[in-house]
Parts: structure tokens; sequence; C-alpha cells
């Protein structure tokens, strides 16, 4: 089910998680989302170079090599708090790995600003996730 404002999303972060989150999750899901938001801007972050293969379903891509593991640099979150403030993201999409908590992630979103943030998770976090 699309969120009821998902027509006015045009700028798009989907977040990669770990170096081992497959293809057989992040490709479906960048194909679909493409279909679905054709003229959205779609940036891919993660924290691995093989990322760099599925720039054909995004705009841009950028490793972080923080991203999927326990933040413990402050400097670094605040850094990438900052850069995806400056982006103005309508949404963020956290793809983890089975069992993988995405709640540190949503609240890096969360700070910087970005409104609508979807994941998959079996625990409670209030929140952090819009959906």
């Amino acid at each position: 089910m699309l969120l009821d404002n998902w027509q006015n999303v045009q700028n798009i972060l989907v977040i990669q998680s770990g170096s081992d989150c497959s293809q057989t999750q992040i490709l479906p899901t960048l194909e679909k989302l493409r279909q679905l938001q054709p003229n959205a801007f779609i940036v891919l972050i993660g924290s691995s170079h093989k990322i760099n293969s599925y720039s054909s379903w995004v705009d841009e891509v950028f490793v972080h090599e923080e991203i999927g593991t326990k933040f413990v640099n402050p400097e670094h979150e605040l850094a990438l708090i900052y850069k995806l403030c400056q982006r103005g993201f309508d949404a963020a999409i956290i793809c983890t790995e089975p069992g993988e908590s995405p709640y540190s992630l949503a609240y890096i979103c969360y700070l910087a600003g970005i409104p609508i943030r979807i994941g998959r998770s079996q625990e409670f976090g209030g929140s952090l996730l819009s959906q």
C-alpha cells in the first residue's frame, strides 16, 4: 500500500545496510521503486563499493563505510546527518538484513529531517519508522 502523500515524494534515499545485503533484497526494491516513482531522484547509500552495480536503477550512488555498523564516531555521524539534511530527502527506505534492526539508521534519517522513513522491524521503535 502506498502512502497517501507518496505522489509528492521526489527525492528518495535508499540505504543498503551492511556489505552483505544480498542482491535478492535490494534489486527488487530498487526496481519497484523506480517503477512507482519514475521521475523521482533516487540516491543509494551503502558501505560497500558493490553498490555501484545498482546504478542503473538509481540516479546517484555514494559509499559511506559506516552504514550498517554500530556508529562509534560521533563526528562521522554528525557529518552524515548534515549531508542528508542538506540533500532535502522526502523519504528514506532502509533495507536491512533479516533480523537486523533499522533503528540506528532510522534515527539518523529522523535527525536529518527526512519525514517518511520506511523499514522493516520486529521490534518496537516508537516513531523512528513512519511506515
